[in-house]
């Protein structure tokens, strides 16, 4: 008998993932047991916020969608918390919690709780199937949406009677892939014109941009465009004592590019006390509220706005900016006080540990070969 455990998790597998971070619990055993069958390393926390953080640091080393399983009632309420972090450093994790009996609805089943409006503000994704043969499907759903557009957390709630029922001969999904949004060509030689004839031009890119996530990507970018490309992650934005005096860079920009960096408070709204009142603005961003809040914030100011993902637009950016002649003559001024800034975040060392576990990802990818040297 197939069940939709076994579905759910066969779809997961299908889909590259190899390893699961827990807290076991009476309404997810039935999962535990087939991760075991589908060869999915479960790596057991004791606390469930635990399970969920570590998800979302594997997905930001690996390039996957970190999966996080939890039990219902407390277990659910527990993992609440990090998928508001999840969701500010745009992060696709999917948070898989056990969930009391349909059947049992409203009747006090053991740790019922209406899960899905609890967890629908901070994900992007928050659903609780109704029926078995869809936990394929369902699962494939959530995977494609937590990686595409502006990433982050998707929620999936797994009804027990559900989870043990029999599915029968429901096909396992293949295609779980992120879709892609890509600036057009004369979209990203619009950018690297404009860059290229600034005169204190600035490449702010937002969390999901940041070196862990693409590695050598962003010196290649600053390269071909002859800006600097400075990454904020922190919410203390402007403030960020890791940016050291930051702030003097976007004081002097004439023109800002933000890929995928929110127009919010940690950039002062993007307002005349921390930017020149000249200084233009060109926004890439996947989500449609990001765009909206660039064109409240920024008004007239914003001379472009591009519904795109900026990480699948590095690409086409820099073979753009590899044929824009930047003006003479700027090294100085904002661009020359952000590469300063920017040289003090170096990449981590083959020792460290974020290293180790990117490699220890990339040999799990390969079925296991050369784990013995990690």
């Amino acid at each position: 008998m197939r069940r939709g455990a076994d579905l759910l998790v066969r779809t997961l597998a299908s889909a590259g993932i190899t390893r699961i971070f827990a807290l076991s619990g009476n309404q997810i055993m039935p999962i535990f047991d087939a991760c075991f069958d589908a060869g999915i390393e479960i790596v057991h926390t004791r606390h469930e916020a635990a399970a969920v953080f570590m998800a979302e640091a594997y997905a930001q080393l690996t390039g996957s969608v970190g999966v996080a399983l939890v039990t219902a009632g407390a277990g659910a309420a527990n993992a609440l918390g990090p998928l508001f972090t999840c969701s500010e450093s745009e992060t696709p994790v999917l948070l898989l919690t056990g969930d009391s009996p349909i059947g049992q609805d409203d009747k006090g089943a053991f740790q019922e709780l209406d899960q899905v409006p609890m967890t629908a503000p901070v994900t992007k994704l928050s659903f609780r199937p109704t029926r078995a043969a869809d936990f394929g499907v369902e699962t494939a759903r959530a995977l494609r949406v937590a990686l595409s557009g502006r990433s982050g957390p998707v929620h999936m709630a797994l009804p027990f009677d559900l989870v043990e029922a029999d599915v029968g001969d429901v096909d396992v999904p293949r295609a779980v892939t992120k879709e892609p949004m890509g600036l057009s060509v004369s979209d990203a030689a619009a950018i690297a014109a404009a860059v290229a004839g600034a005169a204190r031009p600035l490449i702010i890119c937002g969390p999901a941009m940041n070196a862990t996530r693409n590695p050598g990507r962003l010196e290649a970018l600053e390269a071909a465009l002859g800006a600097p490309v400075v990454v904020m992650e922190s919410p203390r934005g402007l403030k960020d004592p890791a940016l050291g005096d930051i702030g003097k860079a976007l004081g002097q920009a004439d023109l800002v590019v933000a890929l995928g960096k929110r127009i919010d408070f940690t950039l002062g709204f993007g307002g005349a006390a921390a930017f020149h009142a000249d200084c233009r603005w060109m926004v890439v961003q996947a989500g449609t509220a990001e765009r909206d809040r660039a064109h409240r914030n920024l008004g007239n100011r914003l001379a472009a706005c591009f519904a795109a993902d900026p990480r699948d637009s590095l690409g086409v950016l820099i073979e753009a900016g590899q044929g824009a002649r930047p003006v003479a003559g700027r090294c100085g001024g904002a661009s020359g006080t952000a590469r300063v800034q920017l040289r003090r975040h170096g990449a981590f060392g083959a020792d460290h540990p974020c290293a180790i576990m990117r490699r220890r990802a990339a040999a799990d990818r390969q079925g296991g070969a050369g784990r013995a040297d990690l």
